[in-house]
């Protein structure tokens, strides 16, 4: 019995830890359960974009020419770039939707995080018309098979190589004075001195005296033409002068015509020996002052008479080198009816003539080689901020020399006088279209 009850503790007490065995044997393996969150990432096409556009026409970027420079800074946004047909070749550039060959320099600014930054560098853009460029569709391919869409960019910059015509017309207004009317077929740039009448296409001017000079005229895009000013009928201030050189003289120039002119037809050796010169019109005629340099057979300190006036001339600068004559002076002759400034005199060159303080009569020889006469003329406007007066002298075997303005004396040499001149009052923003306009003529026998 003993044994009996035994055999069945022992089998209670095996029901009783078989299920903690098997609890602790489960309990061998332990499994981690966690997970990462799948990262999920959405491709987009690579974009291309114009971050901006200059232009080295300063002032007037929406317009250029062939001598301009253009820019256009690109963005490409990418990390993943696999294809970059970003070049010359791909590239189109455009002219009112027409092919153009530019040159074109692709240069690279930066390349950082998935941004590329070109700058394409346009120049010797030829043509006419509005500018754009083509980005073609897949010149940049990422690495998933994806390209950048089309596009077509317009840089708001008109190309013109087209130079501006113009009209030109004269109108008389009051006190004799003329409005001088450019107009443009297109808006041009002002001009200093130039109002715009009504448009940016159309220049007026007022002028009080006759003069021809030719005037540069600008489109925006920095095209230039030349338009000849031919001021006709203004008589509100005229400058008259006559030049004798051995020639009869019979009438006053003006307004830049030659005095002397026939002396360079006739290509003689015949030298100015006398210049009457007087104002006329809306200025006060004293304003005028002028100065000259007389080459005489009887040199340094001598003194001759004028054959018409009888009016002293002498040696040298007359006044002097920094002084001037006006119509206050002595020398103020009547010639042709006219009260006028008298510089030098008639016989310097005349036969047997001699001066006041020196018995030296001129031999016959060297009377015919016409050696004497004025070789220096300098010329100014006193008290007159609006003007300005402008001269040229013509010099046998040489031709004309530069032009020179207020006060400044032109000369080849002292020993070396002219035989013609002109002379012209200018409007002070114009003087410089006179000048150079005279001086085309530089070293030419040129009458025009």
């Amino acid at each position: 019995m003993n044994k009996k009850f035994l055999m069945i503790c022992l089998f209670f007490i095996f029901l009783c830890i078989i299920p903690f065995y098997c609890q602790f044997s489960s309990a061998k393996y332990v499994f981690d359960t966690s997970f990462d969150a799948v990262k999920i990432q959405i491709e987009k096409k690579p974009i291309i974009e114009v971050l901006s556009v200059s232009n080295t026409n300063t002032g007037y970027e929406k317009y250029a020419n062939h001598t301009h420079t253009i820019t256009l800074r690109v963005k490409i946004t990418e990390k993943n770039i696999a294809i970059n047909h970003f070049n010359r070749n791909t590239i189109q550039i455009l002219i009112n939707n027409t092919i153009a060959n530019p040159s074109m320099n692709i240069q690279l600014i930066s390349n950082n995080h998935g941004e590329i930054i070109y700058d394409i560098v346009l120049s010797h853009v030829t043509g006419n018309g509005n500018l754009s460029l083509i980005f073609p569709e897949g010149i940049i391919e990422d690495s998933f098979g994806l390209k950048n869409d089309f596009l077509k960019f317009d840089t708001g910059i008109s190309i013109d190589n087209l130079s501006p015509s113009a009209t030109t017309e004269e109108l008389s207004i009051e006190d004799n004075k003329s409005q001088y009317l450019i107009h443009a077929n297109e808006n041009i740039r002002p001009i200093n001195g130039w109002d715009f009448d009504n448009n940016n296409s159309s220049l007026s001017k007022v002028f009080s005296s006759p003069i021809t000079y030719p005037i540069p005229i600008t489109d925006y895009a920095g095209n230039i033409s030349e338009v000849f000013v031919d001021v006709k009928n203004a008589k509100n201030i005229v400058f008259y002068y006559a030049n004798y050189n051995k020639y009869p003289v019979k009438q006053f120039e003006h307004s830049g015509q030659i005095s002397g002119k026939q002396a360079i037809l006739d290509k003689t050796n015949y030298k100015s020996e006398m210049l009457v010169m007087y104002l006329d019109g809306n200025i006060d005629k004293n304003s005028l002052q002028a100065r000259v340099f007389d080459y005489t057979y009887w040199g340094e300190n001598t003194t001759a008479l004028c054959d018409y006036s009888e009016i002293k001339y002498q040696y040298g600068y007359t006044p002097s080198a920094s002084t001037w004559y006006d119509m206050k002076s002595l020398n103020v002759v009547r010639f042709l009816g006219k009260l006028s400034l008298q510089l030098g005199g008639q016989g310097h060159n005349v036969a047997n003539n001699s001066c006041l303080n020196v018995s030296k009569p001129i031999p016959s020889q060297i009377a015919n080689q016409n050696l004497y006469g004025l070789s220096g003329i300098a010329l100014q406007l006193k008290n007159c901020d609006d003007y300005s007066i402008v001269y040229q002298v013509y010099v046998p075997n040489i031709g004309w020399l530069k032009a020179s303005s207020d006060g400044e004396e032109t000369t080849y040499a002292h020993n070396k006088p002219f035989s013609a001149i002109r002379i012209n009052i200018v409007p002070k923003s114009e003087k410089q279209y006179l000048l150079n306009y005279w001086n085309r003529v530089m070293y030419t026998d040129s009458i025009e």
